[in-house]
Formats: structure tokens, sequence, C-alpha cells
């Protein structure tokens, strides 16, 4: 009996060394770290001012009425730029960093995310929340990493799910980038 109590703890103990010693996926982690300074900025953000929302109403054709909300976040930078006559004027460019989206179909509740880098408006990760055939609620993580699906956590997700995704970030962001230039439109 104290062998084999000896033999499980050795067991267990390697077994601890062995989780202990596998390294995070670094890709996954600095997506990690950048998704949670995000979170933490739309929190700052709501103080500066560098939100936007739009909510739409509509109707969707045998579903009813239908009310989406869009939250941008963003970033305001200054800069110049030399012009061919020499003078400095200055502009304002605002990277988007995160964009949630609520909306509704019938009875079905959404919600989405979408973390872009600041630098080069890439789609970094996107959560969905979203319904299986049977009608329960599940959340599905999707990682990019060079413009590509890099990891996906949750249910398997079909590469027309992973193309919407990519396409639905594209839509926000082309969205946000015109709103922000046509205001009064």
């Amino acid at each position: 009996m104290k062998t084999m109590r000896q033999i499980l703890f050795m067991a267990c103990w390697v077994i601890a060394l062995v989780v202990a010693a596998q390294q995070p996926d670094p890709v996954i982690a600095t997506i990690d770290e950048a998704y949670q300074q995000a979170k933490d900025l739309t929190k700052k953000n709501k103080s500066l001012g560098n939100e936007m929302v739009t909510t739409l109403d509509y109707t969707i054709r045998g579903k009813g009425k239908t009310t989406e909300k869009l939250h941008f976040f963003y970033n305001t930078v200054e800069g110049t730029y030399l012009m061919a006559d020499g003078q400095d004027p200055h502009f304002f460019y605002y990277p988007l960093f995160f964009v949630t989206r609520s909306y509704n179909i019938g009875k079905k509740k959404y919600y989405e995310e979408y973390l872009f880098s600041s630098s080069s408006q890439q789609l970094q990760f996107a959560l969905t929340q979203d319904y299986d055939e049977n009608g329960k609620r599940f959340e599905r993580r999707f990682y990019f990493h060079d413009g590509q699906v890099y990891k996906v956590v949750g249910p398997e997700a079909t590469s027309f799910a992973q193309e919407q995704v990519v396409y639905q970030a594209d839509e926000l962001r082309h969205a946000f980038d015109w709103i922000i230039r046509n205001p009064k439109e």
C-alpha cells in the first residue's frame, strides 16, 4: 500500500511538472493581453469621449423588429504632414481598436466583439455568441495572426463561419471610417 502511494505521488508530481513546464502559445498570449488592455481602455474611453455609439432599428422579414447597437472605441492621434507649399497642416487620425455589436433576431439575442490592431487596423480577435441547432447559446473566440485565422476556441467553426467573422469585422471597420469622416450625413 505504501509503495502504491509513493508511485501515485510520483506520477502526480511528474504530471504537475509537465503541466507547469508547458509554455502558453505566445501569439495567443499577446492577443489575450491586447484584448484585456482594450477592455480596460473601453472603460477609460467612456470618460475621454473616444466612443461612438450607433443604434439601428429595422425589421427582418419573418422575424420582426430588430435593434442593433454598435459601440466603436477608438484613439485620437494628432499629427502633421508637409504639403508641397511647405506648410504643416494638422490632421487627426482615429484608429479603431475595439467594437462591440449586440442585436436581436426575433427573441434571440446576439453579441459580438472585434479587436483591431491600432497600428495596422488588422483584425486580431473576435468573440461571437450564437445559437446551435438546438437553440442552445454558445460562445466562439477567433484569434487572428498575419491576417489569417490562427485558432478558434469553442465549437468547431466552418470556413464559412470564419469568413463571416472576417467580413463582419471589415464591414464594421469601414462603417466606422465612413461615419467618423462624414458626421453630418
